[in-house]
């Protein structure tokens, strides 16, 4: 399960918990960063690329 959230990661990590499943919790760690919304979502590896790649890693 990849979980993405433009809040702390750790906000929906319980999920993978309740069935046991792996996961990958993406989201926004640090703070204070500007620009536009692609540009800030890719900084925070929270972008189309870094979901896919994510969800890749996590099926091996």
């Amino acid at each position: 399960m990849v979980t993405v959230l433009d809040g702390h990661p750790h906000t929906l990590a319980f999920l993978t918990g309740i069935r046991n499943v792996p996961g990958v919790h993406l989201g926004v760690t640090r703070f204070g960063q500007s620009g536009d919304l692609a540009s800030v979502y890719r900084y925070h590896g929270i972008d189309t690329e870094s979901i896919v790649a994510n969800a890749l890693d996590l099926l091996g």
